[in-house]
């Protein structure tokens, strides 16, 4: 490749987004459209993965609740019914 064939990122994607002429042109993502979407759908992933792990430490917590007062309960229980 000779030097006068190198062009600059930016001149190649000017190059690219001119249409050919013929009409056949075919509508690429620029670069930063697509990380901008990977980083969204990585974010939204990463939100829905908090989200699931927040329930379930959720759900673990209301049955540690639930069984220390079943205990509490049984202790009174037994504390009060035994002469």
């Amino acid at each position: 490749m000779a030097d006068d064939d190198r062009v600059t990122r930016q001149q190649y994607r000017q190059q690219r987004s001119r249409p050919t002429g013929d009409g056949t042109q075919e509508q690429q993502p620029e670069p930063e459209e697509t990380g901008a979407s990977r980083q969204a759908y990585a974010a939204e992933n990463n939100r829905a993965v908090e989200e699931a792990k927040t329930k379930r430490l959720a759900r673990k917590l209301n049955w540690v609740i639930a069984g220390l007062v079943v205990g509490i309960i049984i202790v009174f229980l037994i504390l009060f019914l035994t002469p």
